[in-house]
């Protein structure tokens, strides 16, 4: 039997000044967790710290200061006297000079870091959770009709990553982002069949996430950094004039979603240990995000584009069976989803 943790245990959350990141930490200390989130530098991470000690309380969420991941034993005191760690930092770079080393290289070495970290020093730990992505299985050579699962691969990835750069081609770099989260996700489950740590290991696989803010933002300036809840906000916001865009993954899960399934795939340790979890909702289409926000918002009629209404949702290809039997998620549906993501920020707008 897998001895599982107890509210009131520590829980590390990494990048957690980030958008997944911050809700991970929020659903941790709902539950009952006190969580150490790590940044980059503690001033970075000061809006968060003083959101979570108003909201639950001071003392609940700490901060450890990292300082460049890309150094050795970035994570060595951070894991000293955690009981489960929920990895959630990743490169997200797409203007990098070298997406090879800045992106994927980044991607792998971090997370190696972690989880070297926690079996030299992490005497306590015993559940490690990794945010992946639902990329990581959507091979692009596959048919139209294929439905992936946790069974998929997507190494074709850092294949086409490899045949842009022999070609002299600039590398693309959502296909280098996209081998990023394969690559560095086949480095976790080569390191547990290789180190066979005593802590337990599994991976959540989100789609396009969106969803609420946290903290909710002060300024527009926040807003623009966070990489794919403004793509809906702009609607509301008037900035997107072209619902009709079509992202090519059209697949979708509310952050909150994703967040819960970081602390359940830990307090179940004896079920997902091993295991990787596809996290999503269903399909979408950004006209149905634009039809959803016209309609809940008829006083900005001549602000949010109008597009092509009514059009239907593409066919979805994710199984997401497997997280809603082991983890227990009921997923929140898109007009919810899109409603989250508005109500976080349109006090600014």
């Amino acid at each position: 039997m897998v001895s599982s943790i107890q509210a009131g245990a520590r829980v590390l959350v990494t990048g957690a000044t980030g958008y997944v990141g911050a809700q991970v930490a929020d659903q941790f200390l709902k539950a009952g967790y006190v969580v150490v989130g790590t940044s980059r530098t503690a001033a970075k991470a000061q809006g968060v710290k003083n959101y979570f000690d108003d909201k639950y309380g001071a003392g609940k969420f700490e901060v450890y200061e990292t300082g460049d991941l890309v150094k050795d034993g970035a994570f060595d005191g951070a894991v000293k006297d955690v009981d489960a760690i929920a990895h959630v930092a990743s490169p997200v770079i797409f203007n990098a000079a070298d997406p090879i080393k800045e992106v994927i290289e980044l991607a792998v070495s971090s997370t190696l870091s972690l989880l070297n970290s926690a079996l030299q020093y992490g005497k306590n730990v015993k559940s490690v959770v990794v945010t992946s992505s639902a990329v990581s299985v959507a091979d692009g050579n596959a048919a139209p009709d294929h439905v992936f699962t946790e069974e998929d691969w997507n190494d074709v990835a850092f294949e086409n990553v490899l045949k842009q750069k022999e070609s002299g081609q600039p590398i693309h770099p959502f296909i280098a982002y996209i081998a990023s989260k394969n690559e560095a996700e086949r480095a976790i489950w080569r390191f547990k069949e290789e180190k066979k740590p005593s802590f337990t290991i599994s991976t959540i696989l989100p789609s396009f996430v969106y969803g609420a803010i946290l903290p909710p933002p002060a300024t527009v300036q926040e807003v623009q950094a966070n990489t794919t809840a403004k793509e809906i906000i702009f609607y509301y916001s008037g900035e997107n004039q072209d619902p009709s865009k079509d992202l090519g993954f059209n697949v979708f899960v509310n952050v909150t979603d994703v967040a819960l399934a970081h602390v359940r795939a830990i307090e179940r340790a004896d079920k997902s240990d091993g295991q990787r979890y596809i996290l999503s909702s269903g399909s979408f289409t950004l006209q149905q995000a634009a039809d959803i926000l016209r309609e809940a918002y008829p006083e900005r009629q001549n602000i949010i584009a109008k597009g092509q209404p009514g059009q239907k949702t593409p066919k979805n290809n994710f199984d997401h069976s497997k997280s809603v039997r082991d983890l227990g998620i009921e997923y929140k549906d898109f007009k919810a989803t899109v409603l989250d993501t508005i109500d976080s920020v349109k006090q600014l707008y």
